[in-house]
């Protein structure tokens, strides 16, 4: 059986403005961030028995099918490949496109996408057309708040025109801003929204510019927010939109000066309902605050007196707990100030035994990875990790709510070879994990500086 998954790709060698049909409310067909970018599609095999046969399929803003590759040869079974678009997808002008990937066994796809001038970086999961919705939240967005922009990109995952409203709230209140701004999505098209280019009617600034945002469709749709900021040397991130909440959501890696990073953490109440919501920091200090429908709270690790700083013990994990049948969903921001790096990822109810990370890298141009993974369970257990490519390792004994950290680089233990790019999958002996991917290039930010840091939420293995 055939399966389908859709992602939104930023693919270009210089920028292009392509043609959409029906421009409304300032949407526009590329994306608003700074740069020249590039990208590249990572796919993972999940089937132990089966090769993945895979084929992408390539629209452009009005919907048109503007190429059609399969991936030869087909992904072994509990394997894995890299495609840089630029060099490995030949027929594909310059511009930006969305994606249809199918497969005839299951996969998991994540989108790595870079820019040059400014040298930046960020990372996304792909949505399984299972995973698509008529409704997408996001719970972080940005108009000129302290030097940060945003935007969302939506894609229909329909065979039909989706017509869709996005109306944007008041971080701090919840209160609606304004009226819904509406747009009409071709079958596979994505659209770009961009905070500022929707002013004057979208405020900014460090008192007005922060929001969340609900988006709702007559079609399924999928779609993920760009963040960027020209501080430093230009910062850049990027998340999933969410399809639906959970009463308890687990965060894998938070930090407070650790090693020059430090994080902050959006809840966001999706429910209709009010909740409870109590944060758990792998340290055992606990945050208790309550969230109106539609409202957010950010936690900045740095402003709690109760966690600790430092390269030893700045680093946890965290579990998320509303009141019962409640909804939330959480963002995590990571940030290297004095770098000037920035990464986002998904908090996440999806947790499992076995999960599967589609990318992981050690001395590949220069990129490596560090995979956190944390015990979401209620007793110790083991974690082994096994690459595509064959190696394995193994850590025994992680306590509930810990985590471990598997750096790949030598000096730290990696078991991979140089220029290794390859899917990864974290097996307990038990009890359900959760695993967030950072990828950067301590290298590259020598001869160039710039954010090379970007992360992205592993799933489950069914």
């Amino acid at each position: 059986m055939k399966k389908t998954y859709i992602l939104t790709l930023i693919f270009s060698i210089a920028l292009l403005l392509l043609p959409y049909a029906t421009p409304v409310n300032a949407q526009s067909s590329s994306t608003g961030a700074p740069g020249t970018w590039v990208s590249s599609i990572n796919i993972q095999n999940m089937s132990s028995t089966s090769p993945a046969n895979v084929v992408l399929q390539f629209y452009n803003a009005a919907g048109n099918n503007v190429l059609s590759f399969t991936v030869t040869p087909a992904i072994p079974a509990n394997g894995s490949r890299s495609l840089y678009v630029p060099a490995e997808i030949p027929g594909l002008s310059s511009g930006q496109f969305s994606v249809v990937a199918s497969s005839d066994t299951p996969i998991r796809v994540v989108v790595n996408s870079s820019s040059s001038n400014p040298s930046t970086a960020g990372a996304y999961e792909g949505i399984e057309a299972g995973e698509t919705a008529t409704t997408l939240y996001f719970p972080g967005l940005y108009n000129n708040y302290y030097g940060f922009y945003s935007e969302i990109i939506i894609q229909n995952a329909d065979s039909s025109d989706a017509n869709i409203q996005i109306q944007f709230y008041n971080q701090k209140t919840g209160a609606a801003v304004g009226s819904p701004y509406t747009a009409t999505l071709k079958p596979g098209a994505s659209n770009v929204f961009v905070l500022s280019n929707l002013a004057p009617s979208l405020p900014s600034g460090n008192v007005n510019g922060l929001f969340a945002a609900k988006v709702t469709s007559d079609r399924k749709i999928g779609g993920i927010a760009n963040i960027w900021t020209s501080a430093k040397f230009g910062e850049y991130s990027s998340y999933n939109g969410f399809a639906s909440g959970s009463d308890k959501i687990y965060v894998p890696a938070l930090y407070n000066s650790y090693y020059g990073f430090v994080s902050s953490l959006t809840v966001q109440n999706i429910g209709a309902s009010p909740t409870t919501v109590t944060v758990t920091y792998s340290n055992g200090t606990t945050e208790t605050f309550n969230l109106n429908p539609g409202l957010s709270k950010e936690l900045y690790q740095p402003n709690n007196a109760s966690l600790p700083s430092g390269n030893v013990n700045g680093v946890f994990s965290a579990k998320i707990e509303a009141s019962a049948g409640s909804s939330v969903v959480a963002i995590v921001n990571v940030e290297d100030k004095t770098k000037g790096s920035l990464a986002s990822y998904n908090g996440s109810a999806l947790t499992g035994t076995k999960i599967g990370c589609p990318v992981v890298l050690k001395s590949f141009y220069k990129w490596f990875s560090a995979e956190t993974v944390q015990n979401v369970g209620s007793n110790n257990t083991n974690i082994t990790v096994k690459y595509a490519s064959g190696q394995t390792r193994t850590f025994n004994n992680v306590p509930p709510n810990g985590t471990i950290n598997v750096i790949e680089l030598a000096n730290a233990g990696s078991v991979l070879p140089d220029a290794s790019s390859v899917a990864a999958t974290f097996e307990s002996s038990g009890e359900p994990l959760l695993v967030v991917v950072q990828e950067n290039s301590n290298e590259r930010y020598v001869t160039t500086p710039g954010d090379y840091l970007l992360a992205y939420t592993c799933k489950p293995i069914p």
